[in-house]
């Protein structure tokens, strides 16, 4: 897809964990990630970051606590690589955030 494309990503938490490990975007899409948090008196989110060292912020998205649901929309970065994805509160909680 060109840059600037628009994608739409759904991804879910449950007992601790995402339903994914793995999220697939164009370089420089505007994303719109729909956040379904279904942990009961958890709080969760979704960050991305530059590596699993997060030296740079992507994008972090307000934390909310489930069962509850968030729309979250930030620009992915212009450069294809393999990025990284987390919930701070639960940083075991993460994965591959690719752009393409």
């Amino acid at each position: 897809a060109a840059g600037g494309a628009a994608t739409m990503v759904n991804i879910g938490a449950d007992n601790l964990a995402f339903d994914t490990s793995t999220i697939m975007v164009p370089a420089g899409a505007e994303v719109t990630m729909v956040f379904d948090n279904q942990d009961d008196g958890v709080p969760h989110n979704v960050a991305v970051y530059d590596s699993p060292l997060r030296t740079e912020q992507i994008f972090v998205g307000e934390v909310i606590t489930g069962p509850a649901e968030t729309t979250y929309t930030f620009t992915a970065p212009p450069e294809p690589g393999t990025y990284y994805f987390q919930c701070d509160i639960h940083p075991d909680m993460n994965g591959e955030f690719i752009v393409e």
